[in-house]
């Protein structure tokens, strides 16, 4: 499996904008495709610096995203950076995907000089996140679903 920048791969934005419509963003008031698609543009932009999107490819197939962002919740101001957007494309579940893209992030976040990462996530998806090393901090409301916020701690 190959990790790389959406940089590398501006040409996936329109199907991971459709990946994210389709998860999550449909639900959201106000919210269409198109937007979405310009908020993954934006992450296809930066190579160096937060905002960025990490994608995974298979056999040069789109298999899997992960975003960086800045202050993804809008409630948790005092949170700054966040990683959002993972998804892994249905038949490539239980690949090692996610985990692989996170391993990235993590490592992106070290070079950037990033201290802590945070992320909001539903209940079912509590177990990856700790087994990356991220540390539940409390339950939080996103749209109309129960989350919990958790973070992830650099070395020091």
């Amino acid at each position: 499996m190959e990790i790389s920048l959406l940089a590398d791969h501006p040409d996936y934005a329109p199907k991971i904008a459709k990946w994210y419509f389709d998860e999550w963003a449909h639900i959201a008031p106000n919210i269409t495709e198109d937007i979405v698609l310009e908020k993954v543009i934006e992450k296809s932009l930066n190579r160096d610096q937060i905002p960025l999107a990490l994608v995974a490819r298979e056999g040069g197939e789109l298999v899997g995203v992960l975003e960086l962002k800045i202050r993804e919740n809008k409630n948790y101001p005092e949170y700054e950076n966040w990683v959002g957007g993972v998804f892994t494309n249905p038949p490539n579940r239980g690949q090692g995907v996610a985990g692989q893209l996170l391993n990235k992030a993590k490592e992106l976040a070290i070079d950037f000089g990033v201290k802590d990462l945070y992320l909001q996530c539903e209940s079912f998806n509590i177990p990856l996140y700790l087994n990356h090393g991220f540390k539940a901090l409390h339950q939080a409301r996103h749209h109309d679903a129960e989350t919990t916020i958790m973070v992830w701690h650099a070395a020091k």
